[in-house]
C-alpha cells in the first residue's frame, strides 16, 4: 500500500514543479528510486511534496498554477456537482423554497394549472441545459489545471451562453430564475478570472528563442 501512495505523492509533487523546474523533477525521481530501495519511499515522497509546495508558493509560475488549481477545486468542480445534481434530482437548487421543480409547478394560481403541461414538457430541456453546463464546468476544471487558457475561454463562453439560455427559458415559463441568474453571475466571474490568469501566463512565459525560430 505504501508504494502506490508514495508514487501518487511523487506524481503530484512533479506536477507542482511545473515545466520550468523539470530538471529538479527528474532529479527527485532518480533520488526517489534510491529511497524506495532503502524503504524510505513514503517519507521521501512527502518531503518532495512539501518542497514542491514551497516552490510553488515562492515562484510566480507556481502561484499561477496554484490559482488554476484553486479556481478548479473551489469554484468549477462545486458548480459542476451542483448543476449535474440539479439536472438529475429534479432541480432542488433552482427551486429550493419549493423543493424542486415538480413542487414549484403545484404552487400558484389558475394560470399555472393551465400551463402545467407546458412546464412538464419543458422539463427535459431544462434538465439538458443544466446537465450540459455541469459537464462544461467539469471540463473547465480540467482545462484550468492544464492551463489551456484558449480552450478554457471557449468552454466558459459556451457554458455562459447555455446558462443565459436557461434563464431566458425559465423567464418565458414564468419560473423563478433568481438561482439561475446567480449561476450566470458565477460563470461570468469565472470568465473574468480565466482572462486574468491567461494574461498573467502570457506575461510570465519566456519569449521564443530566436535560434529555435530560425533567425
Amino acid at each position: 500500500m505504501t508504494t502506490p501512495v508514495s508514487r501518487a505523492i511523487m506524481a503530484l509533487a512533479t506536477a507542482w514543479m511545473g515545466d520550468h523546474r523539470r530538471s529538479w523533477s527528474l532529479a527527485m525521481q532518480a533520488e526517489y528510486a534510491v529511497a524506495a530501495e532503502d524503504g524510505r519511499a513514503l517519507s521521501f515522497a512527502i518531503g518532495c511534496l512539501l518542497a514542491a509546495g514551497r516552490e510553488m508558493v515562492a515562484s510566480a509560475q507556481g502561484r499561477l498554477r496554484l490559482g488554476g488549481y484553486a479556481l478548479a477545486v473551489a469554484v468549477m468542480l462545486p458548480m459542476a456537482t451542483l448543476q449535474i445534481g440539479c439536472a438529475l434530482l429534479g432541480f432542488p437548487f433552482l427551486f429550493p423554497g419549493e423543493h424542486g421543480l415538480p413542487s414549484a409547478m403545484l404552487v400558484g394560481g389558475a394560470h399555472e394549472d393551465l400551463l402545467r403541461g407546458v412546464y412538464q414538457g419543458a422539463v427535459p430541456s431544462l434538465a439538458l441545459i443544466q446537465l450540459a453546463t455541469g459537464i462544461g464546468h467539469a471540463r473547465l476544471a480540467c482545462l484550468a489545471v492544464e492551463r489551456d487558457w484558449s480552450a478554457a475561454f471557449r468552454w466558459s463562453v459556451w457554458t455562459l451562453s447555455a446558462m443565459i439560455a436557461l434563464v431566458l427559458l425559465m423567464t418565458v415559463l414564468f419560473l423563478d430564475s433568481r438561482q439561475a441568474v446567480m449561476q450566470v453571475a458565477i460563470v461570468g466571474l469565472e470568465l473574468a478570472i480565466l482572462a486574468m490568469l491567461a494574461r498573467r501566463h502570457g506575461e510570465l512565459s519566456p519569449p521564443p528563442d530566436e535560434t529555435e525560430a530560425g533567425f
